[in-house]
């Protein structure tokens, strides 16, 4: 079974496209429409009930006897989405009713996000300091305060801790909370006002220096400057290096993967990257380390982790892994109507002459039998042809650090289950993030314009990376800088 090359991109994308329902010029006038001319409070609703209704209709959980939950959650969804959209007079009320819907699900696969063009979204607001999270703290990345250092951990804001405020004020609209991945890729949100009126700014908060002697401060809110993105640009995951191996040091090897949905150029960049694993293959089994780097990755397809881990280990070696880890494993494929038609769209956007097109093409004739005789599902077995125990096990026996990022997801975390078959792979970072069981996601568009909803169009049963579940680092990294140059010195060290 192959997946499809952009399933999980789609979500990160999304929050690029243009909104298609509701026009931003007003008729004969022609003149841009603003954010007081429009009936915010009718679109949140109207689009909160349609993205339940679309979910009622196509998501896999609906009819998942393994989820018996999943109709009252997403009930509750809508009716917490409903909660602010009947409140919502502007284009961040708006945003946070969609936002709501979406978190209450706590899966990444499911729910709805906001398509919200620029002009129509207010300049965001500091407090004159950036901060991340690391490890179990949030702390300061970047400040414009001659009282504020960079390295200070806020202890508390308005009397009330840390952990409080973000699980109250930032996973209540962003994230899972119960992923300590998640607290890695939004506790950055606690010191962002971006104009969610359901949140009043943050009036003050106290900080400790590394010495453990603490201070506090009146915080001033104003409009972040332009030129402070640039200050931030290595705060997410540090810097982004582009795809291919190289040496960092003599004896260090460093394959760098940011993404798995490649465009054009990028998946020349892979192959071009194979080759050259392939041509200096005896290097790397002489290397003191092999360093997999995948910050910035935010998913795409699994089939280029399986190619560089058949490069590094073996072809017969990764077949015989993933075989002995997914023998048992189904995808059962939601056959509604929607889905279905999806499914066609996309066989016919291929080439014919792709690997993958007889797979693409078999699935959705599958999937249209299964539905014209009403059935909820066509279930796929995985598993496919038995794979024989290779005769000799991996000579590549280098250690192998992966750089896991807190956002790793999707076809990310398929990688890190691809190169956790091997016994010299180590993890190294930050918690990852997770999945659900529900995958393959599409995108259709509310009434608004100005938002979408989210929908897996399968499900997996007997995937043996459960529910809910993260990695957590084999070596933990909860240093400021996650730049290359700091994490080439800690791997240099180990």
């Amino acid at each position: 079974m192959k997946p499809l090359t952009l399933y999980s991109s789609l979500i990160f994308t999304a929050l690029n496209f243009s909104p298609l329902g509701v026009s931003l010029c007003n008729g004969e006038d022609s003149h841009s429409v603003t954010n007081s001319e429009i009936n915010w409070s009718e679109l949140a609703v109207k689009d909160v009930e349609a993205a339940y209704q679309l979910s009622v209709i196509n998501h896999p959980g609906m009819y998942d006897i393994r989820n018996p939950g999943f109709a009252k959650q997403l009930e509750k969804a809508k009716q917490e989405g409903l909660k602010l959209a009947v409140k919502a007079h502007s284009s961040q009320a708006f945003a946070a009713a969609i936002s709501r819907f979406r978190t209450v699900l706590q899966d990444g696969h499911a729910g709805a996000i906001d398509t919200l063009p620029r002009e129509l979204k207010p300049q965001k607001s500091w407090p004159g300091f950036s901060t991340v999270w690391r490890g179990d703290a949030l702390k300061v990345y970047y400040s414009e305060l001659d009282a504020i250092a960079k390295g200070d951990k806020l202890v508390s804001c308005d009397n009330t801790a840390i952990n409080t405020l973000l699980v109250e004020r930032v996973f209540r609209y962003y994230g899972e909370v119960q992923q300590p991945g998640s607290w890695w890729n939004h506790g950055w949100r606690l010191t962002i006002d971006d104009g969610n009126p359901f949140l009043s700014p943050l009036e003050s908060c106290t900080f400790e220096k590394a010495d453990g002697s603490t201070y506090s401060l009146k915080l001033n809110w104003t409009v972040r400057p332009d030129d402070v993105n640039e200050k931030l640009k290595n705060a997410y995951n540090g810097d982004k290096l582009p795809i291919e191996l190289n040496w960092p040091l003599g004896n260090i090897a460093w394959i760098s993967m940011p993404t798995y949905a490649p465009n054009e150029q990028q998946q020349a960049d892979y192959q071009a990257m194979l080759s050259a694993i392939e041509q200096q293959h005896s290097k790397l089994m002489q290397a003191k380390a092999v360093v997999l780097d995948l910050r910035h990755n935010q998913g795409g397809s699994s089939m280029w982790s399986e190619q560089i881990a058949s490069a590094l280990w073996g072809s017969e070696q990764f077949k015989y892994g993933r075989y002995k880890l997914h023998k048992n494993t189904q995808v059962w494929w939601r056959t509604s109507k929607g889905n279905t038609d999806y499914f066609g769209d996309v066989v016919a956007s291929y080439d014919t002459a792709s690997p993958w097109y007889q797979w693409l093409k078999t699935t959705h004739e599958s999937m249209q039998a299964a539905y014209e005789k009403s059935e909820q599902f066509y279930v796929e077995i995985v598993s496919a042809e038995q794979q024989a125990m290779p005769k000799n096990a991996s000579q590549f026996t280098t250690p192998v650090y992966v750089i896991v990022p807190g956002q790793c997801a999707s076809a990310c975390l398929d990688a890190l289950d691809s190169f956790k078959l091997f016994a010299n792979t180590q993890l190294v970072g930050a918690p990852s993030s997770t999945d659900s069981t529900y995958m393959e996601v599409r995108l259709e568009t509310l009434p608004s314009g100005f938002a979408k909803v989210i929908l897996p169009i399968k499900v997996y049963v007997n995937r043996p990376r459960e529910k809910g579940f993260y990695y957590q680092p084999d070596i933990k990294f909860n240093e400021l800088e996650w730049t290359t140059q700091a994490l080439v010195k800690m791997i240099a060290e180990l």
